[in-house]
């Protein structure tokens, strides 16, 4: 079967039971459907992957499922309730980029003891590493005695950010990028009409994950900033200008964004032309390029902690 068909099946829930409507994680859908058809279903689920590849996507649609008593339908109001986020037993808490105190871990905690009207008390939370440490304590606790019938579904990007002792109390399900040719194969399918080079510049752009490939279709202003900054980057690798390269970073330190996805479109741009190294079998250029993405990987943890940006992104530029 063809890749853009097997595309198409996927989107559609073709050999599965539930439409998900999901483009890929055909493997963990289908674990999640073996859990709920056994009756495994686990009182904790930690999804684990990078941003913008559907991890939260798939939490919410197996919240449905889990709540809907008319085989996740999507028009009844339970599905519709979860799908709004106003389903009195389903606690939604997205990430708002603001830490997640022991309070509201502690309110959590309250809801799920209280008798329900749904299948399940279910907690979804987005990027568990926003939690405090008291917080994560908290939830240790309910998570090693959860309330009968409750379930939390959690995702992150970073498994070291979550307590050892969290992970071995949840279901952990890996999510992973996709291949640029999935990825080229998915936007056909979903914008026939594209023409090829904007399809391989969001295929690239997207940097494996579906969901930003979407939003870079949908939004030309995105496309626009993401194609220039790839620009940018392959320049500033080629330029010996260090004032120029300085110059830059103080453009990027007004926008912690725009730092973001310079960090990410870097280490992409930079394993491309390792991969071009390669073909070329220069292991000289290989290694150097190896050391630079080690380079921005420990800029992005540094940064992450709060580590002076500037220090650490004029320090990258001295390549």
């Amino acid at each position: 079967m063809a890749l853009s068909q097997d595309l198409e099946d996927q989107s559609k829930g073709l050999n599965m039971i539930y439409n998900w409507n999901i483009i890929g994680h055909e493997k963990q859908l289908n674990q999640l459907e073996s859990d709920i058809t056994s009756g495994n279903i686990s009182h904790a689920y930690l999804l684990v992957g990078p941003g913008h590849i559907g991890k939260y996507t798939v939490a919410k649609k197996l919240a449905s499922i889990l709540q809907c008593e008319n085989n996740f339908c999507g028009v009844c109001p339970t599905c519709i309730q979860v799908r709004k986020g106003s389903h009195i037993d389903t606690m939604e808490f997205p990430n708002n980029h603001e830490s997640i105190k022991i309070d509201q871990v502690r309110e959590i905690i309250s809801r799920c003891n209280m008798s329900g009207q749904s299948r399940y008390k279910i907690v979804m939370l987005q990027s568990l590493g926003r939690m405090t440490p008291e917080a994560s304590n908290a939830l240790l606790k309910t998570l090693e005695e959860p309330p009968p019938r409750t379930i939390f579904i959690m995702t992150t990007t970073n498994i070291r950010e979550i307590l050892p002792t969290i992970l071995s109390r949840a279901r952990v399900m890996r999510f992973h990028l996709f291949s640029y040719d999935f990825i080229k194969d998915m936007i056909k399918s979903k914008y026939p009409e594209t023409d090829e080079e904007k399809i391989d510049q969001v295929a690239r752009l997207s940097l494996g994950r579906t969901g930003q490939a979407i939003d870079l279709m949908d939004e030309q202003d995105k496309f626009a900033e993401s194609l220039k900054l790839y620009k940018d980057i392959s320049h500033l690798l080629e330029t010996p200008n260090i004032v120029e390269r300085f110059s830059y970073v103080e453009g990027l330190l007004e926008n912690e964004k725009a730092m973001d996805s310079f960090l990410n479109i870097m280490t992409h741009v930079l394993r491309n032309r390792m991969l071009e190294s390669d073909t070329a079998q220069n292991n000289l250029d290989t290694q150097k390029l190896m050391d630079m993405i080690a380079s921005v990987q420990e800029a992005k943890v540094l940064i992450g902690k709060n580590v002076n940006a500037r220090l650490t992104l004029e320090n990258l530029m001295l390549y």
